[in-house]
């Protein structure tokens, strides 16, 4: 809703200005009652009623007797539009199977418990305090999860076979995470209170978004190494684990600036980063113009530590966006 108002002079040079009748009405305000003003980034005031909005953002999902998956999928969209109370219906019951993907469902994100089950449907709601995990925070534990699954996929480079399932298991909890930040920064875009719980304006929202999705793709690399590790570090040759390793200090270093709100260092990091892949990509097509034992391993590998050294170079980019803003403000 967007609209006009004239400011009004009253007393000797107090401006006032008349609130919309519509929304004075949905938040029962009356003379007399406290409104907040808060001044936005961009140099807007934002009026907030001051009161929680207790209404909850119900949602209806249909089974349809389709795949699991589409299910889950179907579960995961509600869940980051900010749904608070999903209720899912059977066709006419739920399945076996359907019943095994709500749960998985409320097993792979924060908050939402299973609160009724009954043989036609199920309820589950938000249990969890919105301003709780702030985005800093939740930021910060994705980050030691991903650098955790990717160093060790390095371990399974150097012959650490054992530890390929452990990295791939820990990818529901990046998974966890990122959905949870980008959960919050949508439920924040409907709900200005929230953003102040949050301490965080739109803008910061998409940009730990954003940094939030380059690290679950990172983890979705550190997968791939992780569950060929192993044959591609028996191929011949010394230049593949000092190159993945590269890449890991990268996106190291690309986080320490991200956390530290230091551009100069992003700089630095996006530069190396550059270099780092030219000299992948030139390795990687010179060795695989000779024969090879396990060429798609090969591929894979390498394919994986080029992409992680990307999304790292992404996340400084994001970094020199942030701090070009807060500048500004």
């Amino acid at each position: 809703m967007t609209e006009s108002r004239k400011l009004q002079q009253t007393g000797g040079s107090t401006l006032i200005v008349s609130l919309p009748k519509k929304w004075i009405n949905k938040n029962k305000l009356k003379a007399g009652s406290e409104v907040r003003l808060t001044k936005q980034p961009d140099g807007t005031m934002n009026i907030d009623p001051g009161v929680s909005d207790t209404d909850k953002k119900i949602s209806i999902v249909n089974c349809n007797d389709e795949e699991s998956q589409h299910l889950f999928r179907d579960l995961i969209g509600v869940y980051l539009a900010g749904g608070t109370e999903i209720k899912v219906i059977g066709n006419p019951r739920l399945t076996v199977k359907e019943r095994k993907t709500i749960r998985k469902f409320s097993a792979s994100v924060i908050g939402l418990e299973i609160i009724e089950e009954e043989a036609t449907e199920a309820i589950l709601t938000d249990m969890s305090n919105p301003g709780a995990l702030s985005f800093r925070t939740a930021i910060k534990r994705l980050y030691k999860i991903v650098s955790a699954m990717y160093n060790d996929s390095i371990l399974i480079l150097e012959g650490a076979e054992d530890l390929a399932a452990d990295v791939v298991d820990r990818d529901k909890e990046a998974d966890k995470l990122q959905w949870f930040i980008e959960r919050q920064f949508n439920m924040m875009l409907e709900n200005a209170s929230l953003s102040r719980q949050l301490e965080a304006s739109s803008f910061e929202g998409v940009i730990y978004s954003n940094v939030a999705r380059y690290l679950e793709r990172i983890a979705d690399h550190a997968c791939r190494l992780a569950e060929i590790g192993y044959i591609a570090g028996l191929i011949p040759g010394r230049k593949m684990l000092p190159l993945a390793k590269d890449a890991g200090e990268i996106m190291e270093k690309a986080m320490k600036s991200f956390i530290n709100n230091d551009p100069r260092k992003a700089t630095v990091v996006i530069d190396k980063g550059k270099k780092s892949v030219k000299k992948a990509q030139t390795y990687f097509e010179n060795r695989y113009k000779k024969e090879m034992e396990h060429p798609l391993e090969f591929s894979i590998a390498m394919d994986a530590i080029m992409r992680t050294i990307a999304y790292s170079t992404d996340i400084s980019e994001a970094t020199i966006n942030y701090a070009a803003k807060k500048e500004n403000r």
